[in-house]
């Protein structure tokens, strides 16, 4: 779980400080190094809160990774020198901790414990068979447990892309909440793990309906949290599912990348054509005005070359193309369908039809009547159509779009 929020005091640490009375073996730290948080992951197993995690995330490449790893239990392990002599368990073991992990203060309740028996994939040695041994060797440390981490601004895009990222606001002077001071929460962790004791089976045994939209990192990080609420039923499903939708779709809009190409979609169908010069393309960005990729050049008009970089990574490159008797650098439309299908999230296509529709209102309040060119039978060059459900692409769809539209409503 992400915490953001765009300024101090807006209530993240006292969220965490509530989590860590409610969560499973709670580990809270201001500031974790890379050894230090796989080694307190392999000693405590704990639910880890993370504060503060601006400021040592950034240029932090190893921790970073080490948390984007740990996202998943089959690929959360790192390998390091072991220099320590003690017995410890061996992949072969399966990678189960020989000796009993040790319980942090005050220690888990009696229905915790007994859930706490679970075997866990921990810490295991490469190649020693058991045995003690001497002297350094390769030692696997799993980093895989739950974690929140809460930054001012935005947690690093692939960290965020493995999280449920919720936004917290500084609440204003007419908004009255309860102060934390004496929270009680034992009665509530008993009932939380008498729910997991009687429908262990059931848990695990779940596989609850995933809304289609979700992509597939969201629905692993949503699965467990769904197969919960049906378990408890009454309006949780419904209330549970609708909360994926719309802190999925939250974070999907962030994503500048997504907003370049459909810009790059939209210059496109506003031109009316299957060819442009690069230097008509960057023209074309630039007079959009501000929109999230801007903040990747800084806020700075984008160039030819700056374009090329972003777009090299989908494969996209600028070749010599002719538009009646000019030749220079420049992309043809065909080169970006399967980008623009697989990388342009719904939500993007949803904003900007939303958008569109706003500025079509005439005054009397009533929708104006837009004349779309005629398509024949797929998608022409120069048009956007809503997509077909699936989360992603412009697709062919039931009502072509066209950038005549905005022009009319402007």
């Amino acid at each position: 779980m992400g915490l953001e929020s765009p300024e101090k005091r807006c209530g993240k640490t006292t969220l965490l400080s509530v989590l860590a009375e409610l969560v499973n073996r709670p580990v809270v730290a201001a500031n974790i190094s890379s050894p230090a948080f796989f080694r307190v992951i392999e000693e405590t197993q704990p639910t880890l809160l993370i504060d503060e995690a601006d400021t040592f995330l950034q240029g932090n490449d190893e921790l970073r990774g080490i948390l984007n790893s740990g996202y998943s239990r089959k690929t959360a392990f790192v390998v390091r020198v072991e220099n320590r002599v003690e017995r410890r368990s061996t992949i072969e073991d399966g990678g189960l901790p020989i000796s009993e992990k040790p319980a942090p203060h005050p220690g888990p309740l009696p229905e915790e414990r007994e859930i706490l028996r679970q075997p866990h994939s921990g810490t295991s040695v490469v190649g020693t068979g058991g045995a003690a041994g001497r002297g350094s060797r390769l030692v696997r440390f799993s980093c895989w447990c739950p974690k929140i981490m809460a930054a001012i601004g935005r947690l690093p895009e692939t960290l965020a892309d493995r999280c449920i990222v919720i936004r917290m606001q500084r609440k204003t002077a007419k908004e009255e909440r309860e102060r934390v001071r004496h929270l009680e929460t034992t009665t509530l962790r008993r009932q939380c793990a008498r729910f997991v004791l009687d429908h262990a089976d059931a848990i695990a045994r779940a596989r609850p309906e995933i809304p289609p939209s979700l992509n597939d990192r969201a629905a692993d990080i949503w699965e467990p949290l769904l197969a919960l609420a049906d378990l408890a039923g009454g309006p949780w499903p419904e209330q549970a599912r609708a909360a994926a939708l719309t802190l999925t779709s939250g974070a999907e809009e962030q994503n500048p990348i997504a907003s370049l190409l459909l810009d790059i979609l939209l210059v496109f169908s506003g031109a009316n054509v299957d060819r442009i010069f690069s230097r008509e393309l960057v023209t074309g960005l630039n007079r959009l005005g501000e929109r999230p990729w801007n903040e990747m050049n800084r806020g700075r008009e984008i160039t030819e070359l700056w374009l090329s970089k972003r777009l090299r990574t989908y494969g996209l490159k600028p070749r010599n193309i002719r538009v009646a008797e000019v030749q220079a650098k420049g992309y043809a439309r065909g080169d970006f369908d399967e980008v623009f299908r697989r990388y342009i999230p719904k939500t993007e296509i949803e904003t900007w039809l939303a958008e569109v529709k706003e500025r079509l209102l005439i005054p009397s309040g009533q929708p104006a009547v837009v004349e779309p060119p005629a398509t024949g039978s797929g998608v022409a060059a120069g048009e956007v159509r809503e997509t077909s459900g699936d989360g992603h692409g412009p697709e062919v769809g039931e009502r072509p779009i066209h950038e005549a539209e905005e022009r009319r409503a402007a």
